[in-house]
């Protein structure tokens, strides 16, 4: 019996669709790892395993429900990259996708093992607070990097972007937000991982009716947090105002906006309730959330100049002809 198609689409663009969904499945899955790693920090239990990459010396150890949320934690990273290794070799046996994509995967490769090694780290110095904020940026980069992948697949060539190009004060406005972003998550690490939560035990004020009783230590970490912020809620509310009307690149940046209005009520929930688990869960994962949302709209914030370049040159080549 043959194998019918969709007229619309041929095999190799079908072979790109289904690889595209499939790192859509990576991201999905590395955005759930994100927030069970939020999970084994909150129920203290990043060092329920004390050792790596084995547990008690064992492959399989006993369990408690610290060592579960370590040990599950570890497992599911290295099923996501198991699932990796198998997106890469269809693509490295696609010529086309092989020659495109050699430089991203290596990229995410490399992501991943320096990532790896960090997890390690990260038990072996004892939970120190560096390795932590680098293994969730990492873990956090990771997963952008599977999602630009899979929209990169899905879109091929094609592109809905239109219009004349950003501004180049709004394309620098768009860079400014991605770095606040990027700070904001640094922050955020280093706040998780000196246990600095609580170092502010009202809100919006710090410990009384002030705003920054001081920039040092705890408090000067979740002082600057939050300052970073409300920068951040500024700076994305700017952007989706000055996008209004732009198509997707305009309806990530206003979801980029909705999002960091959330995060904000969820982390003054966070410090209120003092740190209860779910919380601080649902506080990495709309993190998270805006990490990939940000990068989305960067990507498109690029790609809008490159289909204009794309569409002007291929009009005066026309018009040579």
């Amino acid at each position: 019996m043959k194998t019918q198609t969709t007229p619309d689409l041929d095999l190799g663009t079908l072979a790109r669709l289904r690889l595209g969904y499939g790192f859509a499945f990576a991201a999905s899955l590395t955005f759930c790892l994100i927030v069970v790693g939020a999970l084994v920090r909150a129920h203290d239990a990043g060092l329920a395993c004390p050792d790596w990459p084995l547990c008690f010396g064992e492959v399989v150890p006993s369990f408690d429900l610290e060592v579960a949320f370590e040990w599950g934690h570890r497992v599911f990273a290295g099923a996501i990259s198991l699932g990796l290794a198998v997106l890469t070799f269809l693509i490295v046996r696609w010529p086309e996708l092989r020659s495109r994509l050699r430089s991203r995967l290596l990229l995410v490769w490399l992501v991943l093992g320096v990532q790896v090694v960090f997890g390690g780290l990260t038990v072996l110095l004892q939970l120190a607070p560096w390795t932590v904020s680098v293994h969730l940026v990492l873990g956090n980069t990771f997963c952008l990097l599977l999602l630009w992948t899979s929209r990169d697949l899905r879109e091929g060539d094609q592109t809905d972007l239109s219009g004349e190009p950003l501004p180049v004060a709004l394309r620098g406005l768009a860079f400014a937000v991605a770095f606040c972003v990027f700070l904001q998550m640094v922050l955020g690490g280093w706040v998780a991982s000196n246990y600095a939560g609580l170092a502010c035990t009202h809100f919006p004020t710090c410990n009384g009716l002030q705003w920054a009783p001081t920039w040092r230590g705890l408090v000067g970490i979740q002082v600057l947090h939050r300052i970073n912020g409300v920068l951040l809620l500024l700076g994305f509310a700017a952007l989706a105002w000055s996008l209004r009307g732009r198509g997707r690149v305009g309806r990530f940046a206003a979801l980029g906006f909705g999002l960091v209005l959330m995060q904000i009520g969820v982390g003054a929930a966070n410090v209120l309730l003092r740190l209860p688990i779910w919380v601080t869960a649902l506080h990495s994962a709309v993190a998270a959330a805006i990490v990939l949302v940000t990068a989305m709209c960067i990507r498109d914030v690029i790609r809008v100049g490159t289909a204009y370049s794309e569409r002007t040159t291929h009009g005066r080549v026309a018009e040579v002809g």
